[in-house]
C-alpha cells in the first residue's frame, strides 16, 4: 500500500478500502450502493483517516474548525435548549412530580433530574437535535460539493478534501457536544424547578436534592458519552455526504440515510454504554 494512495470510502471491496491514510483526494462514488457491512468498514476507515490527519502536519484544519464550531453552536444551541426544556418538564418533571407528590416528598423531584438528566435524556435529546440540524447540514454541504465536482477539483489541485473539509467538521461536532450538553443541563434544571413549583414544592428543597444527585463519576461518563455521540454523528454524516451520487435527488437520499443511520447508531451506542456503565458501577442504578 502506497502512502500516497487515495482514501475511497465508496464500498468497492478491497479496492474501496485501500489508502485510508493517504494524502490526496478521492474518486467519485459509484452509483450502486455498497452493502451495510462495507459502509460500516468504510466509516471505520474514515474515522482512522480523520484521526491520522488530526495528529499529523500540516495542521491547516484548525481555522475552519473554529468556523464550523461557531456554526454548530449558533444552529444547535437554541433548538437543543427548547427541546430539552419541553421534554424535561413534560416527562420527568410532571411524571416525577406525580410520583414524589404521591409519596409525600415533592422536593425529591430534583433527584429525578440530577440522575436522569446527566445519564440519559439531556445527552440523548441533544444528540438527536445535533444530528438533525448540524449533521444534515454536513451531509448536504459535502453532497453538494460532490455533485458540483468540487471534491474532484480539490484532488486535481493536490488538496486533501478529508483534511480540509471533513476534519474541521468532525472536530467541531465532537468537541462541542459536551458544551451543548452543559447548556441542556442548565435548561433541564430550570424545567425541573418549574415542575417543583407546579407541585407546590420549595426551591430550597429542589436545589438540595438536585445537588445531592450530582456525582463525579456520572459527569465523567456523560463527558465520554457526549464526545462519542459527536464523533458518531459527524463521521456518519460526513461519510454519507462525501459519497453522495445521483444529482440533487441523490443528495436528498444521502441526507435521509445519514439521519437514520446516525439515530440508530446513537441508540445502539447509548444502550451499550448505559448497560456497561451500570454493570461497572452498580450503585449508579438507584436514586440518591
Amino acid at each position: 500500500m502506497s502512502a500516497n494512495t487515495v482514501f475511497e470510502p465508496v464500498g468497492q471491496g478491497a479496492r474501496g478500502l485501500r489508502g485510508a491514510f493517504g494524502r490526496r483526494g478521492a474518486r467519485r462514488a459509484p452509483r450502486t450502493g455498497p452493502s451495510g457491512l462495507t459502509q460500516l468498514s468504510d466509516m471505520v476507515l474514515l474515522t482512522g483517516a480523520v484521526f491520522w490527519r488530526v495528529v499529523t502536519p500540516p495542521f491547516s484544519w484548525w481555522r475552519d474548525g473554529i468556523d464550523q464550531g461557531s456554526l454548530v453552536v449558533t444552529r444547535c444551541a437554541i433548538p437543543a435548549a427548547i427541546s430539552i426544556f419541553a421534554f424535561a418538564y413534560g416527562c420527568p418533571g410532571i411524571e416525577g412530580g406525580v410520583i414524589s407528590s404521591a409519596l409525600g416528598a415533592p422536593d425529591r423531584i430534583g433527584a429525578f433530574f440530577s440522575v436522569g438528566a446527566i445519564r440519559e435524556f439531556v445527552p440523548w435529546v441533544t444528540a438527536m437535535v445535533v444530528a438533525g440540524v448540524a449533521g444534515t447540514a454536513i451531509t448536504a454541504d459535502l453532497g453538494a460539493r460532490r455533485m458540483r465536482e468540487e471534491l474532484d477539483a480539490l484532488a486535481v489541485m493536490g488538496v486533501d478534501p478529508i483534511r480540509s473539509l471533513i476534519v474541521p467538521r468532525v472536530l467541531a461536532l465532537t468537541l462541542l457536544m459536551p458544551l451543548l450538553n452543559v447548556v441542556g443541563l442548565a435548561f433541564a434544571a430550570i424545567a425541573g424547578l418549574l415542575a417543583e413549583l407546579t407541585y407546590n414544592g420549595t426551591v430550597a428543597g429542589y436545589m438540595a436534592s438536585l445537588e445531592i444527585g450530582f456525582n463525579p463519576t456520572d459527569l465523567i461518563a456523560m463527558l465520554i458519552k457526549t464526545l462519542v455521540f459527536g464523533a458518531v454523528i459527524s463521521v456518519v454524516c460526513a461519510y454519507k455526504g462525501y459519497n453522495a451520487s445521483g444529482g440533487p435527488e441523490g443528495v436528498g437520499r444521502a441526507v435521509n440515510q445519514a439521519v437514520v443511520v446516525a439515530f440508530v447508531s446513537l441508540w445502539i451506542f447509548n444502550f451499550a454504554f448505559n448497560a456497561t456503565y451500570q454493570a461497572a458501577f452498580p450503585a449508579a442504578t438507584g436514586l440518591r
